[in-house]
């Protein structure tokens, strides 16, 4: 390299030279001057030898490397995409998976709350229908009690007001065990027409 350049700058010198001296000695336009052809074209040649060199080592080798680096970008991008799209597929199926188990769950959930609190309804109604028959069964037994003592209190008061009906107004000798016979059988018999 450092050859070249030498070769360059020592061509370059010994070409100024010469038009130095060349512009000296003849006047007129240098485009027409057939002197100045064979310089014109070495130059020329040896621009476009320098163009293409540089252009082939420096230039399009960092073009290919430029060109190849995006080509392995956009791949690595369509790739990673890919890669995107089918997590955030599998994000999105995760999530209606999840999204019916939770209404399925909610549903079971809320049919089991249904059914317990049915049960439970059922089970006070039945507490509450079985006090309710304890209680009417009591006030029933009461009442019967109740009747059975003001029914057996009218009898001995019936038995002591006939004893004494019969003392005051006859002479009739009687027994009390007969008397209290004779109403209880009447008692029952008037009880029985109820």
């Amino acid at each position: 390299m450092l050859y070249v350049t030498r070769l360059f700058l020592t061509s370059l010198f010994i070409i100024s030279v010469k038009t130095v001296i060349a512009s000296e000695s003849k006047t007129g336009l240098p485009q027409l001057d057939l002197n100045t052809y064979p310089s014109l074209m070495f130059w020329s040649i040896i621009s476009l030898i320098i163009g293409f060199i540089l252009m082939k080592y420096f230039v399009t080798p960092n073009i290919k490397s430029i060109l190849n680096s995006r080509e392995t970008n956009i791949q690595n991008d369509l790739v990673k995409a890919k890669t995107s799209n089918q997590e955030a597929e599998k994000i999105k199926q995760s999530i209606m998976k999840s999204q019916e188990d939770i209404k399925s769950n909610s549903q079971k959930i809320i049919s089991e709350a249904i059914l317990e609190s049915k049960q439970s309804i059922e089970k006070k109604e039945k507490e509450i229908s079985a006090k309710l028959e304890l209680k009417v069964s009591e006030a029933q037994k009461k009442i019967i009690n109740t009747q059975n003592t003001v029914i057996n209190d009218v009898i001995n008061s019936a038995e002591e007001m006939t004893v004494n009906v019969v003392k005051k107004f006859t002479d009739i000798k009687f027994d009390k065990n007969k008397v209290k016979e004779a109403i209880k059988l009447a008692s029952k018999n008037i009880l029985m027409e109820k």
